[in-house]
């Protein structure tokens, strides 16, 4: 008998296969759009049935919150080996996430839903003249969202309204995660705070530790943990924050295994991936060791894959298989590196070997992790 049901056939739940065959945790995959079974790591898919799965699996966790209305899925939502139902259900919806926060008493941007062009008026009076407008559902790597002037609307398009929610456009100095986990007697483990980069709604490379947060790290733990707790969830939970002058504003919640974490397969004792399935699994955890000096964790969007990347000292490529589609996630690269000389010496190595896009990536974060 298998371990665990991860749902979702993505890169987030082969990563957790892989981790699990390291850990000796047996995970297979649910593709939440046809309902067939991906065995571990494997491309090979099974037909099983609900009764089938059920008598399978012990636990059931997920790879994404977005889940699309399959039968198979929808079958297995109200069992008790699903994990984290009441998170799941409340979280994707960006309104009740943030009136969650709201209740919890943690900062986030100020907002309101939006069901017409008249209320998107009234939310500048309110919230002022710059606002951000998001899908309560779906939205995701820049999907779904518009930023609104004063006097515009964006580009809305027409049936969006009813399903989106405006938020005040936010000045912060950058943008912070943290990736933690809750086990099932309420204690918690927390990665480092990181710092993102993003461009045009995608994250294009995170590093860890973000400069300087060790003055945030118990405030956004402190804010986590009361989200985790909230819900009694267990597994890992990601925090996407905005860092300004007056503290952190939560921006997103993720209740799964997140892009921003995956710099822990290089720079932390074990990742968030053995966290995740150790945590539903509540398997004993000593501790949670990261690594002497700082990661950087590379997005690889729309490019081909390079063999030449394997083959370089230093770095960890990751390629998740999918088919080519222009700013399509293909893969990461994770460099850790003990000091900035040897960042340096690592990545003038791999600058080579991607293309210009990712070239100009790699040396922007350069610039950033390196000591001004």
């Amino acid at each position: 008998m298998a371990d665990i049901l991860v749902v979702g056939a993505g890169q987030l739940g082969l990563m957790m296969a892989a981790a699990g065959a390291r850990l000796g945790i047996s995970v297979d995959r649910l593709d939440h759009v046809t309902g067939e079974v991906l065995p571990g790591t494997s491309d090979t898919r099974l037909p099983l049935s609900r009764e089938e799965i059920l008598a399978r699996y012990p636990v059931i966790t997920v790879e994404l919150e977005h889940l699309l209305g399959n039968e198979m899925v929808e079958g297995l939502r109200n069992e008790s080996t699903w994990c984290n139902a009441e998170a799941m259900s409340l979280l994707p919806a960006r309104d009740q996430q943030k009136a969650l926060l709201e209740q919890l008493d943690i900062a986030t941007s100020p907002w309101q839903t939006i069901d017409t062009p008249h209320d998107l008026d009234a939310a500048r009076l309110r919230l002022g003249d710059e606002l951000v407008v998001k899908s309560i559902r779906d939205g995701y790597d820049g999907k779904g969202q518009w930023v609104v002037g004063s006097g515009d609307d964006g580009g809305i398009p027409e049936n969006a309204y009813g399903g989106i929610i405006a938020e005040r456009l936010i000045r912060f100095e950058r943008e912070v995660s943290l990736v933690g986990a809750r086990f099932r007697g309420g204690g918690k483990a927390f990665f480092p705070l990181v710092e993102n980069y993003h461009q045009d709604g995608m994250l294009r490379y995170t590093l860890a530790p973000a400069s300087g947060s060790e003055v945030l790290q118990d405030e956004a733990e402190d804010m986590l943990g009361r989200v985790m707790d909230s819900f009694d969830y267990v597994g890992v939970m990601a925090m996407e924050c905005f860092e300004t002058r007056q503290g952190l504003l939560v921006n997103e919640l993720a209740p799964r295994v997140h892009n921003s974490g995956h710099w822990t397969q290089a720079g932390a004792g074990i990742s968030q991936f053995d966290l995740h399935l150790l945590a539903i699994l509540d398997r004993p955890l000593v501790e949670l060791p990261t690594r002497q000096g700082f990661t950087l964790m590379l997005n690889l969007i729309g490019c081909r894959l390079n063999p030449e990347w394997q083959g370089l000292a230093g770095i960890q490529c990751w390629w998740y298989g999918k088919s080519w589609r222009e700013n399509r996630k293909l893969g990461h690269i994770n460099i850790h590196a003990r000091d900035p000389d040897f960042l340096v010496q690592v990545s003038e190595n791999l600058v080579d070997t991607l293309d210009p896009f990712h070239g100009d990536m790699l040396n922007l974060a350069l610039g950033e992790a390196l000591p001004k």
